[in-house]
C-alpha cells in the first residue's frame, strides 16, 4: 500500500499549480425583461404617386363613318373600281363589296327634309376602301394629332372640292375661288368630278373646257401644281390632285380670295334673280 501523504502531495501541487490556470465557468445571468411603452399617435401610411397619361382612345370609328355606322337608307357609291353608283339601296351597296378585306366609308352627308327623310337629291356619298388603305390613313391622322399635341408643325391639311360636270358659270367662278385660296394656304386640294342627278348632261367638249378652267386657275396661284394624274373617266366620276405653296401675304391674299368670293356670290344672287325675272 503506497503511502497516504503522495496522494495528498499531488492534490495540493494541482491546487497551487493546476487548478488557477483552469476557466472558471460564468454564472448564468438572470434575463431581464423590456417592455416598450406603446404609442399614442397614428399609425399613417404614404402611397407613392403614380403618374399615369390618360387613356386616348384610337378607334377607326372615332374618325371614321363608316358600314353600320352609316345611317341613310340610300347613298350614292364609289365602288373599288372607281365606278359612280347613283341612288342605291345601303343594303345593296353593303353586299356589293368583300366586307372582310373592305370597309363602305361616307365621305360626304346628304341633307334631309324637316321630316327626317333622305334628300334624294343631295344623298351621302360613300366609297368602298380597302381596310388595310383605311388603317393607313387613320394612322397619318393620329400622326398628325400627336405632331400637333407636342407643338411641330402637322402642315396644312387636304381639302375636297366637288364640281359638276354642267356647272353654271357663277358657282364655277365661286368654286375656283376657294380652290386658289387653299393653294395659296400650301394645302393639297383633291378636286372631284361628277354628274349630278336629274341634271344636264354635259358633252365630252364641255368636260374638257370645265378641266382646262381648273387647270387655268391653277395656275394664277404661284408654286401650285398638279401632283399626279387625274384618276376616273371624262363625264364620268374623276379626280385631279393638285398640291398649292405656302407664299409671303398668304394671309392678305386669303382676304382678297375671301371678298372676290363674297363678290362671286352676290354676282350669282344676281343671275338667279334676272333668270327668275325672265321666267317670270
Amino acid at each position: 500500500m503506497p503511502p497516504i501523504h503522495i496522494a495528498s502531495t499531488s492534490r495540493a501541487l494541482y491546487r497551487v499549480f493546476i487548478a488557477p490556470t483552469l476557466t472558471i465557468p460564468l454564472r448564468p445571468q438572470p434575463s431581464i425583461l423590456i417592455f416598450s411603452t406603446p404609442t399614442l399617435l397614428p399609425i399613417t401610411t404614404t402611397r407613392p404617386k403614380s403618374y399615369k397619361k390618360p387613356a386616348v382612345r384610337h378607334a377607326l370609328s372615332d374618325h371614321f363613318t363608316y358600314d353600320s355606322a352609316i345611317t341613310s337608307p340610300r347613298i350614292n357609291m364609289v365602288d373599288a373600281s372607281g365606278v359612280f353608283r347613283n341612288n342605291i339601296s345601303l343594303s345593296t351597296a353593303q353586299s356589293s363589296f368583300n366586307r372582310t378585306t373592305h370597309h363602305l366609308v361616307q365621305l360626304t352627308e346628304g341633307k334631309v327634309d324637316e321630316y327626317g327623310h333622305p334628300d334624294l337629291e343631295d344623298l351621302p356619298t360613300c366609297k368602298v376602301i380597302s381596310k388595310m388603305d383605311l388603317r393607313a390613313q387613320h394612322q397619318k391622322k393620329l400622326d398628325l394629332e400627336r405632331r400637333q399635341s407636342k407643338g411641330l408643325g402637322v402642315g396644312p391639311s387636304t381639302k375636297n372640292l366637288e364640281l359638276n360636270w354642267a356647272i353654271a358659270g357663277g358657282d364655277l367662278k365661286h368654286r375656283l375661288g376657294k380652290m386658289k385660296e387653299f393653294l395659296t394656304e400650301g394645302r393639297k386640294v383633291e378636286i372631284l368630278f361628277g354628274a349630278k342627278r336629274r341634271g344636264r348632261v354635259a358633252n365630252k367638249e364641255e368636260c374638257e373646257a370645265l378641266m382646262a378652267s381648273v387647270r387655268s386657275a391653277v395656275e394664277e396661284c404661284k408654286g401650285a401644281s398638279q401632283v399626279k394624274e387625274p384618276e376616273g373617266v371624262v363625264g364620268g366620276v374623276l379626280t385631279m390632285f393638285f398640291q398649292g405653296r405656302r407664299l409671303e401675304g398668304a394671309g392678305e391674299r386669303k382676304e382678297e380670295a375671301r371678298k372676290g368670293r363674297r363678290k362671286s356670290e352676290q354676282e350669282r344672287e344676281g343671275e338667279e334673280k334676272e333668270k327668275e325675272a325672265a321666267v317670270a
